[in-house]
Formats: C-alpha cells, structure tokens, sequence
C-alpha cells in the first residue's frame, strides 16, 4: 500500500513528505526555498554544482527575496532540522549519516539524488 500511495504522488508532494519525515516544517521561511532547491536539482542535477549561482538566484526571484536571504533561510532550516530530526529518517533521506550539518549544497545535492532514485512518476509502473 506504501509503494502504491508513494507512486500517486507528484514530486512536490513526495518532496516534501520526505522533508516532513526529518523535521522540517512549513513553519521555517527556508522551507519552501529548499523544497524548490531540491525540485531544481532534481530536474537538473548540473545545477547542484552551482547553488549560489543557479538554483538561489531562481528561488529568489521566485519568491521576491534575495539569493542571501534564500541561502541564509535554507541554512536555518538545516539546522534546525539536524538539531531535532529523527537520525534515521535523515540518513535515509541523505544516504549516508554526516557528523556536522551539510552545508546547503550537500543536502539539496544528496536529499535530490536519493530522492529521484526512489521516486516513481504517477504513470510509472513498478
């Protein structure tokens, strides 16, 4: 039943399932930004080499802030999550356990990547 309710579900909403799980919340200003960090990269994983000069730029004329304040807001959020996060659901998130928080770069870059190989699209089959 997991897998078939995973499978209906569109990527935003896979998303942002998984950020759930791990203790991120709507409530933090970054949550958003990272939501469509990750979408980004997904999409475009040669995006995820260039963060501060790709992926911030477009959030931010997004949603009408500066890439600093997407950055320094995405940063919070990690830390708030690593500071009360359940660990398992992180390392399934990330792939691997990490002794610091990752740096933006590192979680949107890996939490993309683990994400899309887990993902089926809607019409996919398994």
């Amino acid at each position: 039943m997991k897998e078939k309710r995973r499978r209906n579900m569109g990527r935003s909403d896979y998303v942002e399932t998984r950020l759930l799980r791990v203790g991120a919340t709507p409530e933090y200003v970054g949550y958003p930004y990272l939501v469509d960090s990750i979408l980004i990269v997904w999409e475009k994983p040669e995006a995820g080499r260039n963060i501060t000069t790709q992926v911030h730029p477009l959030i931010a004329k997004k949603w009408g802030v500066s890439p600093a304040s997407v950055e320094r807001s995405i940063r919070t959020l990690i830390a708030a999550v690593w500071q009360n996060c359940d660990r398992r659901a992180l390392v399934l998130l990330l792939g691997r356990d990490y002794e610091r928080p990752p740096g933006n770069s590192k979680f949107i870059g890996a939490a993309s990547r683990r994400l899309s190989l887990v993902y089926r699209e809607p019409d996919e089959t398994a």
